[in-house]
């Protein structure tokens, strides 16, 4: 597709043999789901350290060699209703490997709505959500200090209201998604 909002992202997790502050090995990555709607990850055949949360505990991921991983993200589990769940996930440090991965992040326009596909019963678990007020929030909540934090169970009906359905709405009617993101720019659209 010509327009789309994917892109790829080359990471190296160097050797880290040293702890924290805190006494406790460094993470890679800290425990996250992915925004967007499929991740598709070329790992390292030689270190295993990514891990998934399954049943309270975390799993390693042995990738297979020349094999991709693939995991669903916050959009497909709205668009599926339900059925395909954003694990949590994260990356571990090795103490003597080094750690390359080249995840390939699949996701919509900017401007598409991801809804629950109804299954003709009218029971959809979530509100339609603007992709582009999705994506601008969680980069502004991972990457800056503005204290603003999404994730897709704020989409849920089951709960309350959540402000984030009334910000999507300005961001949609306010918003240039096909100009550079500032997050200076669009602070005002995005914390409530």
């Amino acid at each position: 597709r010509e327009n789309h909002s994917s892109y790829l992202r080359s990471n190296y997790y160097p050797p880290c043999n040293e702890l924290g502050e805190d006494g406790v090995k460094p993470l890679g990555i800290s425990p996250h789901q992915d925004a967007g709607f499929l991740t598709v990850l070329l790992q390292d055949d030689d270190c295993h350290s990514l891990q998934v949360l399954k049943d309270g505990k975390w799993i390693t991921v042995h990738p297979e060699p020349g094999a991709f991983t693939i995991n669903t993200g916050d959009m497909a589990q709205v668009w599926s209703n339900g059925k395909y769940k954003a694990p949590l996930h994260r990356v571990l440090s090795d103490e003597t490997t080094e750690r390359y991965s080249a995840p390939f992040f699949y996701n919509p326009p900017y401007e598409t709505v991801v809804e629950p596909i109804d299954s003709g019963e009218g029971n959809t678990q979530y509100h339609p959500v603007l992709w582009g007020y999705f994506r601008a929030v969680r980069f502004a909540g991972d990457l800056t200090d503005l204290g603003v934090e999404i994730q897709v169970d704020d989409f849920l009906k089951s709960k309350p209201t959540s402000h984030h359905l009334r910000q999507q709405s300005a961001f949609a009617e306010q918003a240039d998604v096909s100009a550079p993101f500032s997050v200076t720019q669009y602070r005002p659209l995005l914390v409530p």
